[in-house]
């Protein structure tokens, strides 16, 4: 399994960073390495959507 980390942003980047999320009206998430997002079939996927209405909270899937 592949791991990634956050990025290691200089202050002068985080307030760049920030000022995108503002700008956006987003959340942004800086990462050292992409990481490959995985491959799911609709049910998985339904059964995702049914945790993230439970926890009321977003899950994304990365591959392993």
């Amino acid at each position: 399994m592949q791991c990634t980390a956050y990025a290691h942003l200089s202050d002068e980047k985080v307030k760049r960073l920030q000022a995108f999320e503002k700008e956006f009206g987003t959340v942004l998430v800086a990462y050292e390495k992409v990481p490959a997002i995985a491959r799911l079939t609709e049910g998985e996927i339904g059964e995702i959507r049914e945790k993230e209405k439970k926890l009321g909270k977003i899950l994304i899937a990365y591959e392993k």
